[in-house]
């Protein structure tokens, strides 16, 4: 296993500055939509909590004074006799404990169902953080390679108006034609052009990065240099079943699915009779012969409540619910098998087209400094040094986007394969 450390122009490498550490930092603490997801946590904790109470007995309390227009009074049949039934006015005060013994599986499928539910809240934070973080990786780099290539530009231009001033010397003496020196301007002006160009590009680059990390990035920003852990990858298939074990987004559609299943089991508890055991403190002064006032009472009950068959249906829609989620799941790893063949194969196209990049380098240099020594002997064209300056600048500038592109092409094949943090280790 080999490791690659990123080569980084001296411009550009500073003993302080930011890190992509503190980039992908910066992008987990201001970005809008993590926030949101770890809010989301936050919430499913409080659910959780809640339904855990679920099991504790229910704690109720009341007191009333209630009025009568009239004194109740009650009547004995073929008797001029009656007795006060009621008070006129009257005060009752109840307080007890209400517990559930027997509730079908309702409870405990609820705190089953709060429990999945934040376990796929955290693997969804968790699966948009992987790729925030992969996109901030690669932004990063692409600020390196914009700089990488507005110095080769840079050096370039000076190359090529050195190359100018020495032809106006050449055009005075009478050694070479206006073609010729034309020839050299004309080139000149195309490198000032490419330069600008990649002064451009390096701005939207930084522009970039600082949207993702939502911190206002300036050109004069220093950066330390990245360290990428680079090991060459596992074969496709090794790949695809590492990422069908580690993605996040695979286990957020597994706790779904049980959260499904749970609210099925509740749907079904409603045929179920429900078992449960009252204490009760009850205090009334409503009737005059009520002695004592004050007493303790303790039920045990059974209780069956429903409304037609709609718990049945309630049943299905949450067995369809299931299914579809299976479905959903099964589309996602389809989609992660081509993400990772994708990934894979954009990995060894960069891999190739580095190894190539570097060999035209290695070939336009030596073919550069040749015909730069002819055209001191005067065996070489002016053309000829342009074109074999011309030709070393691309190859030097498609190395440099090749060896980035290698970079980020690792990153997302890591990604894809759920071991990002592998790379920033």
């Amino acid at each position: 296993m080999k490791k690659l450390i990123l080569p980084i122009l001296a411009a550009w490498t500073f003993s302080y500055g930011l890190t992509l550490q503190d980039a992908i930092n910066e992008a987990v603490a201001n970005n809008p939509e993590l926030k949101s997801y770890n809010q989301q946590i936050v919430t499913s904790e409080y659910q959780l909590k809640a339904d855990e109470n679920l099991q504790f007995p229910t704690f109720f309390a009341s007191a009333s004074e209630k009025f009568y227009n009239k004194t109740p009074m009650t009547k004995i049949p073929n008797f001029p006799v009656s007795f006060k039934q009621s008070n006129k006015d009257f005060f009752t005060f109840d307080i007890g404990l209400n517990q559930a013994i027997y509730t079908g599986g309702q409870v405990k499928n609820k705190i089953q169902i709060s429990k999945h539910n934040l376990e796929a809240t955290k693997y969804f934070y968790k699966e948009m953080e992987d790729e925030i973080t992969a996109q901030v990786v690669k932004a990063y780099l692409d600020v390196f390679v914009a700089s990488a290539l507005v110095d080769v530009y840079k050096k370039e231009y000076q190359a090529v108006e050195s190359i100018y001033k020495q032809q106006q010397e050449f055009f005075k003496e009478g050694l070479i034609t206006k073609v010729d020196l034309l020839q050299s301007k004309v080139r000149l002006a195309e490198v000032e052009r490419s330069l600008t160009e990649a002064k451009g590009n390096l701005k939207i680059a930084l522009a970039r990065l600082s949207k993702l990390t939502g911190k206002n990035i300036q050109e004069d920003e220093k950066f330390e240099k990245p360290v990428l852990s680079i090991k060459e990858p596992e074969n496709y298939q090794e790949l695809l079943e590492q990422a069908l074990n580690n993605r996040n987004i695979i286990s957020f559609y597994k706790e779904n699915i049980k959260q499904s299943q749970a609210k099925a089991e509740i749907e079904k508890a409603q045929f179920l009779p429900k078992v449960f055991v009252q204490g009760e403190y009850l205090y009334t002064t409503q009737s005059p012969y009520l002695d004592p006032k004050g007493n303790f009472v303790f039920t045990a009950g059974l209780q069956v409540e429903f409304q037609g068959v709609e718990p049945y249906y309630k049943y299905l829609q949450a067995k369809s619910n299931t299914q579809k989620l299976n479905y959903d799941l099964e589309n996602i790893k389809e989609n992660i098998k081509l993400e990772i063949k994708t990934a894979y194969e954009n990995y060894i196209t960069a891999k190739q087209n580095l190894k190539v990049a570097e060999e035209s380098l290695s070939y336009a240099k030596e073919y550069f400094e040749l015909v730069k020594e002819q055209y001191a002997n005067q065996l070489a064209t002016n053309t000829d040094l342009l074109n074999a300056e011309s030709s070393y600048t691309k190859a030097y500038e498609s190395r440099e986007i090749n060896f980035y592109n290698l970079q980020k092409a690792y990153v997302d094949l890591m990604k894809s394969a759920g071991r990002l943090e592998e790379v920033l280790k």
